[in-house]
């Protein structure tokens, strides 16, 4: 047998080894709604004993009763699943938007900006793992999953490198004005020279220079990194951390308008990994590494990086009305605390099942509209996000392995 032929065999088998939907438990909403079903059936039995055994008729109410109700609940339910579904609709959309955006901005990273020391592969490699990293980190932010304590995430980013994400900065700030007195006299009577450390950054002493010199960095081992050498030394490639430098903050104006220095920055990750990618293209146009198209290419893509972040958080932060919810829910239990009540009387003992088949349906619709208004979830109808990375995952690893760095003679030599 042929591979195609094998192929074929497995999707067959495949295909009937599955269950037909109506016969599927996982995935749909019966965990959900069941306590409810069978609550409704209970009290269809009890109104049912009571009219035929213990002649409680006066608890028949006339069918008129359902048909108003009816187009008022099938109204409320219809917007509930229709809002639902827009909400699921562009979750998916603007995650589809993330992926492109992110290929876009990996085939000009690597294309077009060149590698001429070991520094640049390095910063090179690491922009483009946070790339990944950005998707990464949109999926755990949607989640309500902060820091970078996970197992896709944290070998994704920096060394040496603590988001403000990761960690609450309990450490006492220090004033740059009392570190620069100690560095440059002449700025002692600066009232002007005041700044703020950042976090994580610790006050310069007498090896301040090689401080900020220093900083750790991932030793590549891996074949595309053999090429420019089997051992890289990183030690002397300043980390992100120390990016800024005490003497370029020094340097920075200071003015009555700054933010007092006792404030508490934070950021989301996401959004934070768009700002070092930016900060990486500006200092590769600022050293003539990359043209100022391709720059404003990956510009404009960090752009729409952040703008569906602010949409998944519009989208999770953004609940549907409580009234509406609540509402919705007692005129759902009028209406089938309602139905037995009209039915009893022509149905006697059918009316339990009648019953239940209508709680099953509408508590499902309602039930749907309430699993998939967030589709960022862990539930089995959220969107898959979790295979979304990895596939997005697997595309950036095929770029760094298989994909030439060089445009020379490509299309010659095929490598």
């Amino acid at each position: 047998m042929d591979e195609s032929q094998s192929n074929y065999k497995a999707r067959w088998l495949k295909m009937w080894s599955q269950y037909p939907d109506i016969l599927r438990w996982r995935g749909s909403v019966w965990p959900t709604i069941l306590p409810s079903v069978l609550g409704m059936g209970i009290f269809s039995y009890i109104i049912a004993v009571l009219y035929i055994h213990f002649g409680y008729t006066n608890l028949s109410l006339p069918s008129s009763v359902i048909g108003s109700l009816s187009v008022v609940l099938g109204l409320l339910l219809a917007f509930r699943t229709n809002t639902a579904y827009a909400r699921y609709y562009e979750g998916r959309q603007l995650w589809q938007q993330v992926v492109n955006t992110i290929r876009n901005q990996a085939r000009v990273i690597w294309c077009n900006i060149p590698e001429a020391t070991p520094s640049d592969h390095i910063e090179k490699m690491r922009c483009m793992k946070l790339l990944l990293a950005y998707a990464v980190a949109a999926k755990h932010h949607m989640r309500g999953e902060y820091g970078t304590d996970y197992y896709d995430l944290d070998r994704l980013l920096p060394p040496n490198w603590t988001p403000s994400a990761a960690t609450v900065p309990t450490a006492p700030r220090v004033e740059l004005h009392t570190i620069s007195k100690l560095l440059n006299p002449a700025l002692v009577n600066d009232p002007l020279a005041t700044a703020t450390v950042l976090p994580g950054q610790a006050a310069p002493g007498p090896q301040a220079n090689e401080q900020l010199l220093g900083g750790g960095g991932d030793n590549p081992n891996n074949p595309v990194n053999q090429t420019i050498g089997e051992n890289i030394a990183t030690n002397n490639i300043p980390s992100d951390a120390t990016a800024m430098g005490l003497d370029d903050a020094l340097r920075n104006f200071r003015s009555d308008d700054d933010l007092p220095d006792d404030a508490e920055p934070d950021m989301s990750l996401p959004l934070e990994i768009v700002f070092r990618i930016g900060l990486y293209v500006a200092q590769c146009k600022a050293n003539n590494k990359i043209d100022s198209i391709s720059s404003g290419t990956i510009t404009a893509g960090m752009s729409i990086l952040i703008d569906c972040l602010g949409s998944f958080e519009r989208i999770v932060n953004t609940p549907m009305p409580a009234a509406y919810n609540i509402h919705l829910k007692q005129a759902l239990a009028l209406y089938l605390f309602t139905l037995p009540l009209t039915l009893v009387e022509g149905s006697q003992y059918w009316m339990i099942l009648i019953t239940a088949l209508a709680s099953f349906t509408l508590f499902g619709i309602e039930g749907i509209g309430s699993e998939i208004e967030n589709p960022f979830g862990y539930q089995d109808n959220d969107l898959p996000l979790n295979q979304y990375c990895e596939q997005l995952r697997k595309e950036i690893e095929y770029i760094i392995y298989y994909i030439p760095r060089e445009t020379s003679n490509v299309l010659v030599s095929g490598r």
